[in-house]
């Protein structure tokens, strides 16, 4: 008798394949929910995205600023510049102006409040900001001293107009003075935090040219001045005035020995006229105009040792080459001559190859 080895197939059901089919459909609900929680992640980060502020950079002729985040337009007319929390707004805002001028060159910075108050003052004026109470009733709260960076400092002022608070800063670089001011109303505490935080981070957002700074610019409170220190500099001036004569007569035929003295001489006399602000008595006379012709004479001689440097580059000659450039950094000593040490430390370090390496030496 012979066996049927065949074995029964088994036609699958739905229901026997139940555990399968919930699997499936458990994956393709899972798959559905992770693309819609990928896709509305990706939708809310280009949301938050275009939500985020934006910083603009405003150049303008004398300086650069990066504007308060958020901060949404701005206006600008010649070297003033002011920038509006909202559009349609008076306030608050931030005002940045730069004005150049010969005198300002050898202008101390007066941190006398009174000082400071006038200077601000009639920059707020000159903005004609609407609802602007006439006078002014302008009041100081409160200054101090900063550093801009080396050599550059800058008076810091916090005031009230009115219903308005406000805050300003003034300084000079070289021939360019420099009034910022911010003005908020009261009680609107989110624009004062703003403008605080705009002017604390000030050289974060502000930018301006290196400018040829010709004296060491006195920082001086002119409310404490008195009769006695106003004669005691006026003496040191005239001492510093003879010596500039002496060496001023003979720069024309001997350059090489007097020009630089004379140059010294003179630009002390105008640092300690300005210690006691009193340098525009010197500015306009015979010996300023002098001092301008042997000052332009002086920046002559100093391209010219630039031209005896990029031709020793030029050809080669690495140790002339080496000998002019250090020849440049310790004879270019006067103020606002710091550039061409740097300038001439660079070329050194750049151009020219190491004093080793140079079989020549």
């Amino acid at each position: 008798m012979q066996k049927n080895s065949n074995k029964p197939v088994l036609v699958p059901t739905a229901y026997s394949s139940r555990a399968a089919l919930w699997t499936l459909a458990l994956l393709v609900v899972f798959g559905a929910l992770l693309w819609d929680y990928c896709a509305w992640s990706a939708l809310s980060k280009s949301s938050a995205k275009l939500k985020e502020p934006v910083q603009e950079t405003v150049k303008m002729p004398l300086y650069t600023v990066r504007l308060p985040l958020g901060w949404e337009t701005y206006a600008k007319d010649g070297d003033a510049l002011a920038v509006f929390r909202r559009k349609g707004e008076d306030v608050p805002l931030v005002f940045c102006f730069a004005e150049r001028g010969e005198g300002f060159a050898f202008h101390a910075l007066d941190v006398n409040p009174i000082i400071v108050f006038h200077i601000v003052e009639e920059d707020i004026r000159a903005a004609h900001i609407d609802g602007m109470p006439d006078p002014m009733p302008m009041k100081v709260v409160g200054t101090e001293l900063l550093t801009v960076r080396p050599g550059i400092s800058a008076v810091r002022m916090l005031f009230d107009i009115g219903e308005r608070n406000g805050e300003a800063m003034v300084f000079y670089s070289g021939d360019v003075r420099y009034v910022l001011w911010g003005l908020w109303m009261d009680e609107d505490l989110a624009s004062e935090e703003d403008v605080h935080l705009f002017f604390r981070r000030i050289f974060d957002s502000f930018e301006m040219p290196e400018l040829c700074e010709l004296i060491d610019r006195p920082v001086v409170d002119s409310s404490t001045f008195t009769a006695e220190m106003n004669a005691t500099t006026l003496l040191h001036v005239g001492r510093e005035i003879a010596l500039w004569r002496m060496f001023a007569d003979r720069a024309e035929a001997e350059p090489e020995t007097a020009l630089l003295p004379a140059l010294v001489h003179y630009r002390e006399a105008l640092r300690l006229l300005s210690s006691i602000r009193q340098e525009n008595v010197a500015l306009g006379s015979d010996d300023f105009k002098l001092f301008q012709r042997l000052r332009e004479r002086r920046r002559r001689d100093v391209d010219e040792w630039f031209v005896v440097l990029d031709k020793a580059v030029a050809m080669g000659d690495w140790g002339k080459a080496r000998s002019q450039a250090r020849w440049i950094m310790s004879h270019a000593t006067l103020n606002g001559e710091r550039p061409d040490v740097r300038r001439a430390a660079d070329i050194l370090a750049t151009k020219i190859p190491a004093e080793e390496s140079d079989n020549n030496d």
